[in-house]
């Protein structure tokens, strides 16, 4: 069965309900119309004119991102700035687009369980904003902590901490997290993992004994996609709807590797 940009939004809301989304945000179905109908979808983490090139590659109807676009208000698109050209390329490949962004940080599961599965914490509990908190299987020194990280993200970490001491309890927040240090330190942590640190930030954290580990905006969020296009596949699935969903292959910037 056939279905449409509005069913793949219903979809998309159970999946993360747009009521858990920050009040400063911007999700939903953000261009196109809810009656296209769509046979392919594709997800990735941002909106980029390399992805809406991929999502024609592939014969998609639909692009789910997790960062929206007119995210800040916009009072022109013009083709001179990355996301005005972006989103020019996607209304000119008559495309639709629907961003879960904070309502996927904050669902369960959600960004920050993809997160967490992917550091293999056990026994993990929900914290404030989205933010998860659990053990490791076995304890690290806080530097050996951080090559594990790199090593589950592909990441290159930069750690902040006053000694290297053992970290077994480790909270995670993916993206620009780094503001809600004091947080994981009350919720036991002995390691916040995160995507951006602030200097002032790192420097109030490790003067409360608390580490903290910088694992890429990037890279810390990018592990969420999959689970969002396999939670998407499986309740179309289920309601019989002729769609595939794939995931995008590109990365924003070239990394250097490591």
């Amino acid at each position: 069965m056939a279905a449409t940009v509005g069913q793949i939004l219903d979809i998309v809301n159970e999946i993360a309900p747009p009521e858990l989304a920050e009040s400063y945000d911007n999700v939903g179905l953000l261009a196109g119309h809810p009656a296209w109908p769509v046979e392919c979808v594709l997800t990735a983490l941002d909106l980029t004119k390399e992805v809406v090139r991929e999502a024609e590659q592939a014969g998609a109807q639909l692009i789910l991102t997790h960062h929206p676009v007119f995210f800040r208000g916009r009072k022109s698109i013009r083709e001179d700035d990355t996301e005005g050209e972006a989103v020019c390329a996607l209304i000119r490949s008559r495309k639709a687009l629907i961003a879960a962004h904070t309502n996927f940080d904050n669902a369960s599961p959600g960004v920050n369980d993809a997160l967490a599965d992917a550091l293999a914490l056990k026994d993990v509990e929900v914290g404030p904003h989205g933010l998860r908190v659990g053990r490791l299987i076995q304890p690290f020194a806080a530097q050996a902590f951080a090559k594990y990280v790199e090593k589950c993200l592909n990441a290159r970490a930069r750690l902040f901490a006053g000694e290297n001491k053992p970290v077994s309890r480790v909270a995670v927040l993916g993206g620009a997290g780094g503001g809600f240090w004091e947080e994981a330190l009350e919720m036991g942590a002995d390691c916040f993992v995160t995507g951006e640190v602030r200097y002032h930030e790192a420097l109030a954290a490790c003067g409360q004994g608390l580490c903290l580990l910088e694992a890429g905006h990037y890279e810390t969020e990018q592990v969420a996609i999959k689970l969002l296009a396999d939670r998407l596949q499986a309740r179309c699935d289920a309601l019989q709807y002729n769609i595939t969903v794939i995931e995008s292959n590109r990365t924003p910037y070239m990394r250097r590797p490591w």
